[in-house]
C-alpha cells in the first residue's frame, strides 16, 4: 500500500453520540465510526464536529449541550487538537499526529425554538462560538421543513423571512452555508438572496452524493453541484449507504467518479458516521460493511489508485479542502 494520505472529513455526529448517549466516549469504538481511535487510524488529520439536533422543542439547549461537551471532553483529549487557525491547522494536516477538530452546526434549529425571538439564534451562536471556537459551516435545516427554510424531503419549500437573516448575519463572518440538508427550492432561494444582496457567504455541501449517479432527494442535481463549484465550494462524500445506493457499496466509488469528473476541485469527504444501532461487530449497520468506519478512508484511496494519479487522490483527501480553509480564513 502506498504511503497513506491525511484526511480532511467535514461531517460527523460525535458530539451528538456523546450528548445523547450516558457514560459514552469519544473512544467508543463498537458503536460509532467517528470514534478516535478510528480516525488515528485512518490518519485523519482535521474532523469537524456537527452539533446536529432535530427540529423539535429542547433543540437549543441540546445544541448548546453539545458545545460544552466538544469544549470539556474532546478539547481536552491528548488525542485532539483544536484547529482555530489556518497555521494551526495546515501543519497538522501536513505534519501533525493528532487529529485536530472543529465544530459546525447542523440544522439551525439549534439555535433558536420555533417560537422564540430570532434575535436569540444570534446570541447562542455568539455563545456557542465562545465555547467551540470558530464554527466551519451552518446548515440551516434537517431533512424537514423549520422557520429558516424546507429540507430535503420537503420539496418545493424554499427559503422562508428567518432563513434570510440569518444569512443577513452570516455576511463576511467567514461561516459557509450548508447545503447538504436544504431542500432543492430553499438552496436555489438561499443561492439567489446572496448574490442578489452581495452577501460574502461561502457554500459547500458537507455530506452529500450524486443524484445523477444514484437518486435520493439527499443528493445534489448536476445544477447544485455546478453551483457549489462555481463558487469555490467543497462537496463531502457521504458514506451513508442509503445515500450511496441501499444493496451495492461498490457505488460509492461511481460517486467518487462522477465527483472527479464535475466537481474535480470541490471534491472531498464528509462521511457522516453517527451511532450505531447496536455493536459495529454484528448486525445491520447504516453503512456498507467496507464503509463502517474511518479506517476505512485509506482502503477505499488504495482502490482508487487504480484508476487515478496521486494528485487527482490527495486533492480529494485533504488538498481541496486545505484550499478553502486557506480563502476562508484569508
Amino acid at each position: 500500500m502506498n504511503h497513506p494520505l491525511p484526511i480532511i472529513d467535514l461531517h460527523c455526529d460525535l458530539t451528538g453520540y456523546l450528548a445523547w448517549v450516558p457514560q459514552a466516549t469519544a473512544m467508543d469504538v463498537d458503536m460509532i465510526g467517528c470514534a478516535i481511535p478510528h480516525l488515528q487510524e485512518g490518519r485523519v488529520r482535521l474532523q469537524v464536529m456537527a452539533f446536529f439536533t432535530p427540529t423539535e422543542p429542547g433543540s437549543a439547549a441540546f445544541t448548546l449541550k453539545q458545545a460544552r461537551l466538544y469544549r470539556e471532553d474532546l478539547l481536552q483529549a491528548e488525542s485532539c487538537f483544536a484547529g482555530v487557525n489556518q497555521q494551526q491547522v495546515l501543519a497538522q494536516v501536513t505534519q501533525g499526529e493528532r487529529v485536530a477538530i472543529m465544530g459546525a452546526i447542523e440544522n439551525a434549529s439549534g439555535l433558536v425554538e420555533e417560537d422564540e425571538p430570532l434575535e436569540k439564534a444570534f446570541e447562542r451562536l455568539e455563545e456557542i462560538i465562545r465555547l467551540a471556537g470558530p464554527l466551519l459551516y451552518i446548515s440551516f435545516t434537517h431533512a424537514e421543513e423549520n422557520r429558516f427554510c424546507g429540507g430535503n424531503f420537503t420539496p418545493g419549500i424554499g427559503l422562508k423571512p428567518d432563513g434570510e437573516e440569518l444569512l443577513r448575519y452570516l455576511h463576511g463572518r467567514r461561516i459557509a452555508l450548508d447545503l447538504a440538508h436544504t431542500s432543492d427550492a430553499a438552496a436555489y432561494a438561499l443561492l439567489n438572496f446572496i448574490d442578489k444582496h452581495g452577501l460574502e457567504v461561502p457554500v459547500i455541501a458537507s455530506h452529500s452524493n450524486f443524484r445523477e449517479v444514484y437518486g435520493n432527494a439527499r443528493n445534489l442535481p448536476l445544477e447544485l453541484v455546478q453551483e457549489v463549484v462555481r463558487r469555490e465550494g467543497l462537496i463531502g462524500l457521504n458514506f451513508l449507504k442509503k445515500f450511496v445506493h441501499p444493496e451495492r457499496p461498490e457505488v460509492l466509488l461511481e460517486h467518487v467518479h462522477y465527483g472527479l469528473e464535475h466537481a474535480p476541485q470541490a471534491l472531498c469527504f464528509g462521511a457522516d458516521f453517527f451511532q450505531e444501532t447496536g455493536n459495529m461487530a454484528g448486525g445491520e449497520s447504516n453503512f456498507h460493511e467496507g464503509h463502517r468506519n474511518a479506517r476505512q478512508y485509506q482502503v477505499i484511496l488504495q482502490e482508487l489508485r487504480e484508476q487515478y494519479p496521486e494528485t487527482a487522490l490527495a486533492a480529494v483527501s485533504h488538498q481541496n479542502a486545505l484550499r478553502f480553509l486557506q480563502r476562508l480564513w484569508a
